[in-house]
């Protein structure tokens, strides 16, 4: 059962979007006060030339493996798929190949179009979709990684590389600000007012878009130097903390390699709250 008091006097900031009612309760449940600013907002372009290249070349059999970071993005590909005539041939063409997914959501949004995932990810994260393919053989395959939003992953094409294979990374979306600003603003002011003194990152896209908002705002100098000496940063995993370090932010919190998850992130900082001393 969740420590009431953990979190006693504590405002915590979280950046969700698909799961933030979840994710806000986990804090709730320990007595934090819940301050939500969701960031990502994910759009389709159409039928872009890297989704075209990637359904032409898979009904063509030129991929061996998928794998999919995301259910947004697994359906936008099979909604490109219906615009271009091609909706029943990639499902068949993916009965044939390795299909790989990231977590539950993206196993989910498969079964919604009868596709079945050859492996999950364990956790998961990049970093489990990392260690699931080191263990793979990709010998002269070439492996499509349907990325999340914009950012490709170095990690992930990299062990690709290293097991023999060809990575072919693409975004069958995209992530972009919304065009009213102001509840942007109003968080970061808050922040900065050191009103909101704990930041939970879950995902890469949160931090350049936060920052991306602020550069908008003129206030990001402000914003970076208010999280790094009077706000505490908790970031899920190796690959979220890097994005954070790529703006000289320094992440205080984040959960064990085996458990980068979001409960995995909240027990990390509870755990954090109970060894030291109260957060500025």
């Amino acid at each position: 059962m969740a420590d009431l008091t953990t979190f006693e006097g504590i405002t915590v900031g979280l950046f969700e979007t698909r799961r933030k009612r979840e994710f806000s309760a986990m804090f709730a449940a320990r007595g934090a006060q819940v301050v939500a600013c969701p960031l990502i907002f994910p759009e389709s372009h159409g039928v872009e030339e890297p989704v075209r290249e990637f359904i032409e070349e898979t009904l063509a059999g030129k991929f061996d493996v998928v794998i999919f970071y995301t259910g947004i993005g697994i359906g936008a590909l099979l909604n490109a798929a219906q615009q271009l005539g091609r909706y029943e041939a990639l499902k068949d063409a993916l009965t044939r190949m390795t299909v790989i997914a990231r977590g539950p959501k993206g196993k989910g949004a498969l079964k919604r179009h009868n596709l079945t995932p050859n492996f999950l990810a364990q956790p998961p994260t990049t970093e489990g979709l990392v260690k699931l393919v080191e263990g793979l053989d990709l010998s002269g395959k070439r492996v499509a990684v349907a990325l999340a939003g914009d950012q490709p992953s170095s990690a992930l094409s990299e062990a690709v590389i290293n097991r023999g294979g060809e990575a072919y990374q693409f975004a069958p979306y995209h992530y972009h600000l919304p065009e009213d600003l102001s509840e942007i603003d109003a968080f970061i002011r808050r922040v900065v007012a050191r009103e909101v003194i704990l930041l939970a990152f879950t995902t890469p896209p949160q931090v350049t878009i936060l920052m991306n908002a602020a550069e908008k705002l003129d206030s990001a100098q402000e914003l970076l130097q208010t999280m790094n000496s009077s706000t505490t940063v908790a970031a899920v995993g190796t690959v979220t903390a890097r994005a954070l370090a790529r703006y000289g932010l320094k992440v205080s919190v984040r959960p064990p390699e085996k458990d980068e998850t979001m409960m995995g992130l909240v027990k990390a900082i509870e755990g954090f709250l109970r060894e030291r001393a109260p957060l500025p």
